[in-house]
């Protein structure tokens, strides 16, 4: 049970949280069928990420083994066998849309589609050097969407934007972490690796970041266009900056590999969302 729950990888299931990104933005929070409506929709695309994760170590399985830290995975190390593996992955992917169906069938359709490029990727698509970067981030991007469509609110250009090229952010990110850490291996253990430079990845993260910064500032200034009294959402900006900049600055010390662990343990990071989300929040709720 112990090998099972690790492969599921719980600790990555904040990144489900991104499901709340547009109800929130979309100042509907404070509706609790909605709150409700995003909560089985995060549940949904954490059974189903849960059931990739399973699908995407089986298949690295050999590969893990002689890799530094993967080895220890579950299933690499035979805490798990494959068969196991394989029959957890089909419960929990279709528990993920089952619970999905919960809410509409359009969100059915988008843990569905999460599903169907999560495992092509897995398969395959994670060979293919740019292909792999993006793939991973649509799933960042169908999880906002995902929560927009759940909650039944409009999004914006720039809110979509922030969305596409903040995922682009975490998973260059995540690819410049894996080749410092790595080093000159790093194309044994992940053979795409090889087409990333440090020169090109900077060039992705500076325009991913720039991208990012841009389209958050755009969405603040536009949706509080001609609103008298204190500019909440127009402050955001400061604090979602910094977090970006300290975000940035610990990916190119090689702390990228895992962008989940960016946001549970550097403090920097913690109070700069916790101070961006404060200002949102009294712009779009209170005010």
């Amino acid at each position: 049970m112990r090998g099972l729950l690790r492969t599921a990888r719980p600790g990555h299931w904040v990144k489900n949280g991104l499901v709340f990104a547009a109800p929130f933005a979309g100042g509907a929070l404070d509706n609790a069928i909605v709150v409700r409506q995003s909560a089985l929709t995060a549940v949904a695309f954490c059974l189903a990420a849960s059931g990739t994760y399973f699908v995407n170590d089986a298949a690295d399985a050999e590969r893990d083994r002689v890799h530094p830290t993967k080895r220890a995975r579950p299933i690499a190390a035979g805490e798990v066998s494959l068969p196991l593996a394989r029959m957890a992955a089909v419960v929990l992917l279709a528990a993920g849309v089952f619970t999905a169906a919960f809410v509409s069938a359009a969100t059915a359709g988008i843990i569905g589609v999460y599903v169907t490029l999560t495992l092509s990727y897995s398969m395959w698509l994670k060979h293919l050097a740019v292909v792999d970067i993006v793939c991973v981030a649509s799933g960042f991007l169908l999880r906002a969407v995902g929560g927009a469509v759940a909650a039944r609110v409009a999004v914006s250009g720039p809110f979509l934007a922030v969305a596409s090229f903040g995922a682009l952010f975490l998973v260059v990110g995540k690819r410049e972490g894996e080749r410092i850490e790595l080093g000159a291996s790093a194309p044994t253990h992940r053979s795409v690796l090889a087409a990333y430079t440090s020169a090109f990845t900077a060039q992705l993260l500076s325009l991913s970041l720039t991208a990012t910064v841009l389209s958050f500032a755009s969405w603040a200034f536009n949706t509080e266009a001609g609103e008298p009294g204190i500019p909440w959402l127009g402050l955001s900006v400061i604090p979602f900056v910094i977090a970006m900049l300290r975000a940035t600055q610990l990916v190119l010390l090689g702390g990228g590999a895992e962008p989940e662990e960016l946001i549970l343990r550097d403090r920097g990071i913690q109070l700069s969302a916790v101070a961006t989300a404060g200002l949102l929040a009294v712009g779009l709720y209170i005010v």
